[in-house]
């Protein structure tokens, strides 16, 4: 999130307000203040210098000054429209033949604190299709969201994982020339980032991109869908992922996240909570009513594979315990049980157990070198949930001589 707290002090002598130049100071090279001397005071106009058209930025201005008197009431927040250079006030000297001063402090945030958000729209996920992701984060998150940052959402996305619009607008405010990050508040303005300014104006901000890993412009128009960018680990951050959220302004100029809801596989509009895996559903596809994923159920004859990705084995031989492991799909209470037989046997083997509510995914130790009948030929497998089938699978047991 990009805000900003400045202070400028001047103390000058009555010939000094007629310098050719005016004193420019800026913020995060972004909002700038400027003076403009004159024969009665000074002029103080600021500016965001790398708004577009529609980019509005909410601003407070406030003033300590000896000898001189300001034309407007401070402190004064207001709005910036745009990238107009704009006079905010004059502050005007009481006593020519006697030395002045002033002192600026100003703050500013993008955004228009007066928006209001649409509660009722529904968010894409703002990843490929083709992911399946887990939110690492949610909001009122133990680790970093709380405070401004509790309505948040961080992605478990990798390293160069395309990160995508969630909802169309503007691109009003870009970073990708950050290189550094870590777990450490030291890191907290160093992240790479893309903002989007939506029709109720609020903004949201996709952030931790990998350095140079931008593919949008300031002023360019979104669709949901639209590619923004790359995952990386930039800013404040323990590894790669994607860090959403939607905010507006508050008149304080503190930033206001929003909780949002996502259409996910699942759900036409959910809250997503920590641990969900969510992928996006493409339209015309039904909703997923199972409570794993059946894609992620694999089985392994090697308990010590760092990715249960690469355990996706169906023959097998070694007398060892075969290794399931189930990725759950909303982290809760679940009985799993798993039901075997060998083909043309009538012997049934059951097992049972309980996943506790924070498991993200469970696993079992399948002991068929305990087996009472001969282990080679084709076997299957049901697996359930609450005593609802999830996936039925087929394996084989190979020569054990």
């Amino acid at each position: 999130m990009r805000f900003g707290l400045f202070s400028i002090v001047v103390l000058l002598p009555l010939g000094l307000l007629f310098a050719n130049e005016p004193l420019s100071y800026c913020s995060m090279n972004r909002v700038c203040v400027e003076f403009e001397p004159n024969r009665n005071g000074v002029d103080v106009f600021f500016q965001n210098k790398i708004a577009t058209n529609v980019t509005e930025t909410s601003i407070s201005v406030n003033a300590l000054y000896k000898n001189m008197k300001s034309s407007v009431p401070l402190p004064l927040v207001t709005i910036l429209k745009g990238k107009k250079r704009i006079k905010l006030f004059h502050l005007k000297t009481i006593h020519r033949r006697k030395k002045f001063s002033y002192k600026i402090h100003y703050k500013w945030i993008l955004g228009n604190y007066h928006v209001a958000h649409n509660s009722s729209y529904i968010y894409e996920l703002p990843f490929d299709s083709k992911l399946k992701v887990r939110v690492f984060q949610a909001y009122h998150g133990k680790k970093s969201h709380s405070g401004d940052n509790r309505y948040s959402i961080d992605f478990g996305l990798k390293e160069d994982d395309m990160i995508l619009a969630a909802r169309p607008g503007i691109v009003i405010d870009t970073e990708e020339k950050n290189s550094e990050g870590g777990f450490d508040p030291k890191y907290k303005q160093s992240a790479n980032f893309v903002k989007i300014l939506h029709d109720d104006g609020t903004i949201a901000e996709y952030a931790h991109l990998r350095y140079m890993g931008v593919v949008v412009k300031r002023g360019q128009n979104v669709d949901t869908g639209t590619f923004l960018g790359y995952a990386g680990s930039t800013g404040y951050s323990e590894g790669p992922h994607l860090h959403f959220e939607v905010y507006q302004p508050t008149k304080t100029l503190r930033k206001k996240t929003i909780p949002t809801k996502f259409r996910t596989q699942i759900s036409e509009g959910e809250i997503l909570s920590e641990g969900d895996l969510v992928w996006r559903r493409e339209s015309g596809f039904p909703l997923e009513k199972k409570l794993v994923d059946p894609e992620g159920i694999y089985l392994c004859e090697n308990s010590e594979v760092n990715e249960v990705s690469l355990c996706n084995q169906n023959v097998f031989s070694k007398p060892k315990p075969i290794l399931i492991t189930l990725p759950i799909l909303r982290p809760d209470l679940y009985t799993f049980q798993l039901y075997l037989r060998k083909k043309d046997s009538n012997i049934l083997y059951e097992y049972t157990w309980d996943s506790k509510k924070e498991d993200w995914w469970t696993s079992f130790m399948i002991p068929i070198q305990d087996f009472q009948e001969p282990l080679d030929g084709e076997w299957n497998l049901t697996v359930s949930v609450n005593h609802i089938t999830q996936k039925k699978i087929e394996f084989q047991v190979t020569s054990l001589k």
